[in-house]
């Protein structure tokens, strides 16, 4: 196979493996309620399905690099196709709540090993192209993002509920089918790139470090919100009188926003002093969605949604942080790692507090106390996270 096809090749792997790192989230939440009303989905699975994401990004971020060193890119984004295969088309044809859980930690540590491989295996492969497949990479994980909550209940209202999940595992098993061949034909990598192991003195030196905790922080709080929404928007819509085709909708909306303000915020984050302004802005449009939703629903739920997306768009600044306020490559990963892992497991804790207060409340006061706490948390942490100069 000459050089130009195996390069082909490869692209398409990226492509089939980025889209296939979310739609096993963002397609389910919008069919909760059709579920439970087959199967029994109590309180403790619903707060449990809604922290998995965060958890074993979180726990991936660390287990990865480890992994990498001892086995190959390919055969490691192979095994995280399959992983997510397996596990999104076997529980979606099971009845047990319990195997469900179990088939979801299957399929979220198979996506949370991808967020880790894909960008050394772009910069191995495309040395002379990083801008340009990093822009591939992240456009398809964001398409894979908004696009299942859109399409799950039009899905579901012709296959079920259960043909709507099994969609994006056919789309897994494809991206499987592409790795296998990639890893059949073994093409060499143009450079050879390593993943950082966050451990050792450096990660000694970043705990120390106010700044890279404040970042951190303000990283963890925006997906502990993000990771709220994604499980519990549609339903909290339902519950105001939306049906859950609007859920997804809005679903969709809130995931597309931070795709579209991810395209200029790099951009603005380099020219700017600091890009405290810019969080200032997010944090004051994530609160008034939020009281929105929770005081007016039925007001105006899109321009509510709009708002929510807006302010959790923090996420795509805080990565281009990681990079500016970094001191060279390898401090870069080392950064990385530790805000992306710890601030995934502060995030594991948002979906299973919200579900917690939600559940135990005939209010929903206390569950909006808390996220309106944490918008105030990241408003006063992010000054530290965005001041000029490196970590």
């Amino acid at each position: 196979m000459n050089s130009a096809r195996i390069r082909f090749l490869i692209v398409l792997g990226i492509v089939f493996a980025a889209f296939n790192l979310r739609p096993g989230v963002t397609g389910l939440s919008p069919l909760l309620d059709t579920m439970g009303e087959e199967i029994d989905l109590s309180a403790v699975f619903l707060a449990v399905i809604g922290m998995l994401p965060p958890l074993l990004y979180g726990i991936s971020g660390f287990i990865t690099p480890r992994l990498y060193a001892r086995f190959s890119g390919l055969g490691l984004t192979l095994a995280a196709m399959v992983m997510v295969m397996i596990g999104l088309g076997v529980r979606a044809v099971i009845d047990s709540p319990s195997l469900f859980l179990a088939l979801s930690v299957l399929a979220l540590l198979g996506m949370g090993i991808g967020n880790v491989i894909l960008p050394p295996l772009v910069k191995s492969y495309f040395p002379d192209r990083v801008a340009l497949m990093s822009t591939v990479h992240v456009g398809l994980l964001q398409f894979g993002t908004f696009i299942p909550p859109l399409v799950a209940v039009p899905l579901a209202s012709g296959v079920g509920w259960r043909g709507s999940l099994l969609v994006w595992a056919a789309f897994a098993a494809l991206g499987a089918a592409v790795w296998i061949v990639i890893r059949i034909v073994r093409p060499a990598p143009a450079a050879e790139v390593a993943v950082a192991v966050v451990g050792g003195s450096e990660l000694s030196r970043l705990l120390r470090s106010p700044r890279a905790w404040a970042l951190m922080t303000m990283t963890g709080l925006t997906s502990f919100n993000n990771f709220i929404l994604f499980t519990w928007l549609p339903g909290l819509l339902t519950r105001s009188g939306f049906d859950a085709a609007f859920g997804g909708a809005m679903l969709a909306l809130v995931t597309a926003i931070p795709l579209v303000l991810g395209f200029v915020l790099p951009t603005l984050a380099q020219k700017m002093t600091s890009a405290y302004p810019i969080v200032v802005g997010f944090c004051l449009s994530l609160a008034v969605g939020y009281l929105g939703l929770w005081l007016l629903p039925t007001a105006a739920p899109v321009l509510w949604t709009v708002l929510l997306g807006i302010g959790i768009s923090t996420f795509p600044l805080a990565l281009t942080l990681i990079t500016l306020r970094a001191r060279n490559a390898e401090a870069a990963a080392s950064l990385s790692g530790f805000v992306q892992g710890g601030g995934y497991l502060l995030a594991a804790t948002g979906p299973l507090i919200f579900a917690f207060l939600l559940q135990s409340f005939d209010s929903m006061w206390p569950a909006f106390v808390v996220v309106l706490a944490s918008v105030a948390v990241k408003f006063f942490v992010s000054h530290a996270a965005c001041r000029p100069g490196v970590i």
